[in-house]
This record gives structure tokens, sequence and C-alpha cells, in this order.
């Protein structure tokens, strides 16, 4: 028997949602929040370069990147590998003592094998407990991402929290309408403890609403609703496209509209920082989207800070999106003009 009862071991949060829902700029706000502020983060994104790390590491001085892999699949040794040396350096004074932990895992990651993780050593068991795991939805595009894609299903019956986000996207009666959709489809799941449902416009739900609701909701044993096998292929893969400084900004953006036009539904996520002629920008596309976001990037720039875009694509390109892939990185990193 171990000789720490349950509530004090450190309380993990497990944020997850299908690419572009808005989970990682709500994770940003909370970071700034007295319930989160002092929060250790483990972060898991697709590609060699991570966009979501650069974004909320600033906001933590305890965090860990598990990179280019999927936490659910590929990288669980990783996760369990972060949140062990975490402790560890918590224990030993090496970090500040962080008194609950983060994971945010990339948009194609299924909660129930990240839950069985936490179970994966005794010192895992012995020091954290999942409170809870919180789903976020953009409200736009909600349907078709439930529609099409498993693992957004399998995040859907996971959480214990849903947050319905960028609600400002949706007329309210849309928006009326999506709740009843998705409650009925939770009711057709027949959970044993259905989630909680809150909206967000703006990363506007705050930290201690989040928490509050999770802290009075019964948390379900997430690998009855795991859908996959644990070694299953999610045809994804992620392509970093370095950018050449200097580039017209509308050049570019008039590049990733001819990738989304040609790839369609085979991009599933477009991201990343840039370094352009009108200064430097971060750069996002959404599932299901058709204008990319564009918001000026107010992050440090180091010699380690790569301009370019990672593009998460389907494993089943045809001869026509690879090939019109191969064009736009050639003109991102300046061997071919517009």
């Amino acid at each position: 028997m171990n000789d720490m009862t349950p509530d004090k071991r450190i309380p993990i949060y497990l944020l997850t949602g299908y690419l572009g829902s808005g989970k990682t700029s709500l994770l940003k706000s909370w970071l700034a929040q007295d319930e989160m502020k002092e929060a250790a983060l483990v972060i898991n994104e697709l590609g060699e370069v991570g966009l979501d790390n650069q974004l909320l590491s600033a906001a933590t001085e305890s965090s860990a990147l598990v990179a280019n892999a999927c936490v659910c699949c590929t990288g669980l040794p990783g996760l369990a590998e972060a949140l062990e040396d975490l402790f560890w350096a918590r224990l030993e004074r090496r970090m500040p003592r962080f008194p609950n932990l983060v994971i945010e895992t990339t948009g194609l990651a299924e909660p129930g094998p990240v839950a069985e993780a936490l179970t994966s050593s005794e010192l895992l068991k012995e020091r954290y407990r999942l409170a809870g795991v919180i789903t976020c939805l953009s409200a736009k595009t909600a349907d078709a991402v439930l529609k099409q894609h498993a693992e957004a299903r399998a995040q859907l019956a996971g959480a214990d929290l849903l947050v319905i986000t960028k609600t400002d996207t949706v007329s309210p009666e849309d928006l009326a309408h999506l709740r009843l959709r998705l409650q009925h489809q939770l009711d057709h799941l027949n959970l044993p403890h259905a989630p909680r449902l809150l909206t967000s416009a703006h990363a506007s739900l705050s930290a201690k609403d989040a928490l509050e609701h999770l802290a009075s909701h019964q948390h379900k044993e997430l690998h009855l609703c795991h859908i996959h096998d644990h070694d299953h292929d999610h045809a994804a893969k992620a392509i970093f496209c370095p950018v050449q400084a200097g580039k017209n900004v509308a050049d570019l953006l008039d590049q990733v509209t001819l990738i989304q036009q040609t790839l369609g539904s085979d991009l599933m996520r477009l991201k990343g920082r840039v370094d352009t002629l009108q200064g430097k920008y971060v750069i996002q596309l959404a599932p299901f989207e058709k204008v990319p976001e564009v918001l000026a990037d107010g992050l440090a720039w180091d010699d380690a800070t790569r301009s370019g875009l990672t593009l998460i694509v389907s494993t089943r390109l045809s001869a026509e999106s690879q090939a019109q892939l191969a064009m736009s990185t050639a003109y991102f990193q300046g061997s071919m003009v517009m």
C-alpha cells in the first residue's frame, strides 16, 4: 500500500479536442488565472516543430513537450517519462512545486489510452490522479468533425466536461440547436455519467468555472469509452515546411489557399509562425474552415525559432495533392516565385 491518500496526489486535467477546436487558446487563458497559474504542462504535438508548446511554455516554469508522436498510441512511453521527470524535478526543487498538471493532447488523440497510461508505473499511480477530461468542440465545425472523424467521437465519449468553443462564430439559434444535437448524441452513448456542457467565446470560459464543474462531476472509467486499439493508425502525418524570411504575407496566404483548395479534407490542420515583409505572424487553419487565422506574433524570436508552417495531412494523398504540396514547399523555401 502506498502512504499517500488519493486526495494528496497531484490532480491531472486532460485537455483534448479535435484539431482546431480552440483548446490551446483556452488553456493559454487559464494559465493566467489563479486556479492554474502554477500548473505544470505536458504538451503533445504532431510534427518536429511545435507551435502550441511555444505559445504556452512561456506561461509556466514547469512544462514538457512530447513531440512528433501522438500520446494515445506511439507517444505513450514519452508521456509516462515526461510525467515522471516532472514529478522528480518538483520533488528535488529543480522547478516550482506545481499544485496541478494539464496534459494537452494532439487533436488526434483519444483520451482512453492516455488515462490508462497514468497507471503504467507505480510512481504515476502513487503520485498522480486523473481529475477530469475536458473536451473542446468548435461550434462552427462540430457537426462535420464528429461526422467524419472517429477520434472526435472518442473525445466526446471520454469527456467529463464538454466545452463548445468559438461560439461567437455561430448565431444563438444555431448554438442552441447544436447543444440539442450534442445532448442527443451523448444520450445515445449511454454513458454512466454524462459530461457537463459549457460554452466559450474568445476563450472566455474561466478556469474557476471549468474546475468547479469537474469537481462536482463523478469521473468515469475512460477505457470503457475507448473506440480504437492502442496501436490504431490515425492515417495522418505532419509535414514541416520552412518559410523563407521576407515573403509577402498576401502571397503566402495565397499559397495556403491553394493547398487548402487542392487537398480539401486531406488537409487536417495548418499552423505555424512566419517572418514576413509585413512582420511576424502566427497562421492557423482549422479543419472545415475556409479562411486562415492570421495574428500578430507576440512571442519572442531567437536563433532557435524556425519560420515555417506545420501541415497535418492524410497519409493517403492523391498525386495531384502531392504535386501541389511540392510546389508550395518550393515557394515557401524560396526556390520558386509567385
